[in-house]
């Protein structure tokens, strides 16, 4: 079974989440809640197998499987955002806590020959996106895809 210390119970994006999962059809489970603990003190996007360690790594018990669980569920309320991350030993899924019960308007590269999508790494460049968007009369909802060629694709 996993195990909450006290002072992280009071923390205060933990109280925030908890309040949200009061609004959603999720019950504030004690798995759930230490899933949203390691994303609130990691504070950057983390993968699922790192949440899993830090559960082990607190006395949790908690399966990969039931994490991914937990993390998809958390997604499909808005609670938690996933990011993809490309590395040389490919792409894997990240997750952190959204900072607004609301959609997030992020900015994407997306390749139109395989599809591969790359998040905008400038926040700046992501601002003057949305901006230019908003200047053409449209207003961006939930993300900016701008259709582009990968590097890979262009070869």
């Amino acid at each position: 079974m996993l195990t909450l210390s006290p002072e992280v119970r009071d923390d205060a994006v933990t109280l925030q989440v908890q309040a949200w999962l009061r609004k959603t059809s999720l019950r504030m489970t004690v798995a759930r809640m230490a899933v949203v603990q390691v994303l609130a003190c990691a504070g950057a996007p983390v993968d699922a197998a790192s949440v899993q360690r830090a559960l082990l790594a607190n006395g949790g018990d908690a399966s990969l499987a039931t994490v991914y669980r937990i993390l998809k569920e958390l997604e499909q309320h808005a609670l938690v955002e996933r990011e993809w991350h490309h590395t040389a030993l490919g792409t894997h899924s990240c997750y952190q806590i959204r900072s607004g019960p609301e959609r997030k308007r992020n900015c994407y590269f997306e390749c139109d020959v395989c599809g591969r999508r790359r998040k905008v790494a400038e926040p700046a460049l992501a601002n003057q996106l949305v901006a230019a968007a908003g200047h053409e009369g449209y207003s961006p909802l939930q993300e900016l895809i701008v259709i582009s060629r990968c590097s890979a694709c262009i070869k």
